[in-house]
């Protein structure tokens, strides 16, 4: 419990100090470079999956400088992606996308944090995203991430191998992951910054959904989805058509991971909702389903796992309108259970303070409350 209060102490006036630091340099520091690793781990909890998708899952892997030099061990940060996003999103710093060997390079020469190993784990299927949930369709994600991956992880490399020396982060798809796991997994992670999380209270409402599910619902080969997927990754986000087809295939892909129905080929899922008669109408016993999965009706069953972790935090842009209720629920949730955590509302939108975040508030977070 020192820990947890330490760090509301703490971490503000570290976040504030690192962004004067970066921001005010007076000039360049030379930087170690890390390294990056590329992974292939195989998963016996993704075997079978119904969608076919190879058991075989990429992992990206960043060692801090001075790695292969050292008998050190490192705490390890997970980091869950989006969707429909892979793990290479977080290597390339276009856009919102967020360099993490620079960011990691710079900020721990700089003293900012300490070196840590980060694991990316590769989360896209054959509908876009696993959203990191057990399920006979897309096969048992949370199994994976929580015990495959940090098994592996644990004896190959020289890591920190208890809960204390554990964090996971993610953004979106990633977010919801992250929050997920951590209060499902005590015994594995002992803190969790979600960004942006998507998907916090999806079943209390799917209709929000709207006109998305008649494209969802008019979906017949796993074709049309790839069709789909490559229409939203080339997309100008400009144009209205990009958020539905996206919007469409979101549903796909949280039915088939919330509500998995072996029975129902090519999909093999039971959507929460219906058109009868020329409208939309909810299938109350699938719902039911994508309630189980919801993060804020989660809490209280959860309770005294939460209360185990070190440390919690959630941020979130005030313009990122399709998830700041969800999230603002959560860190209702969260407090009217007792549940010590840190929430952030800041001026932006889904993705492009994410570099910002990750480098200036995320880091120096797990930095601060890892062993």
């Amino acid at each position: 419990m020192r820990r947890k209060t330490q760090y509301r102490l703490l971490v503000p006036l570290c976040v504030s100090l690192c962004q004067g630091t970066l921001l005010n340099s007076a000039a360049p520091q030379e930087t170690a470079a890390g390294k990056i690793i590329e992974e292939t781990v195989h998963s016996a909890a993704l075997e079978a999956n119904l969608l076919g998708d190879s058991p075989d899952r990429r992992v990206t892997i960043y060692l801090p400088a001075g790695y292969e030099n050292s008998t050190s061990r490192y705490p390890v940060v997970y980091l869950l992606h989006g969707y429909p996003d892979t793990d290479q999103i977080w290597i390339g710093g276009v856009d919102y996308k967020p360099a993490i060997p620079a960011i990691m390079d710079r900020a721990t020469a700089a003293g900012k944090i300490r070196p840590m190993i980060i694991v990316m784990p590769n989360g896209m299927n054959k509908l876009g995203g696993s959203f990191y949930t057990n399920s006979v369709t897309t096969g048992n994600w949370e199994d994976f991430v929580t015990q495959d991956l940090v098994m592996y992880i644990d004896g190959k490399y020289r890591t920190l191998a208890k809960p204390s020396g554990r964090g996971i982060l993610g953004h979106s798809m990633g977010g919801y992951g992250a929050i997920k796991l951590a209060m499902k997994h005590p015994d594995i992670y002992s803190a969790v910054y979600a960004m942006s999380a998507c998907c916090m209270e999806q079943g209390e409402d799917p209709l929000s959904l709207g006109t998305a599910w008649d494209k969802t619902l008019g979906f017949k080969s796993m074709d049309d989805v790839a069709a789909a997927l490559k229409f939203i990754h080339d997309c100008d986000w400009q144009k209205s058509e990009c958020s539905a087809t996206y919007d469409s295939l979101y549903s796909l892909a949280v039915s088939a991971a919330w509500s998995p129905n072996p029975h129902r080929p090519p999909f093999f899922a039971n959507f929460p909702v219906q058109r009868l008669e020329g409208k939309l109408v909810i299938i109350e016993s699938v719902r039911a389903s994508w309630r189980a999965n919801d993060p804020v009706a989660m809490v209280r069953q959860y309770r005294s796992n939460l209360s185990k972790l070190r440390a919690i935090v959630l941020d979130i842009g005030k313009q990122d309108t399709d998830n700041l209720t969800g999230v603002r629920d959560l860190d209702r949730a969260l407090t009217g259970n007792g549940i010590r955590h840190e929430y952030e509302e800041y001026k932006g939108e889904h993705g492009n303070k994410v570099p910002e975040h990750i480098e200036t508030k995320a880091l120096p977070f797990f930095s601060l409350v890892l062993e």
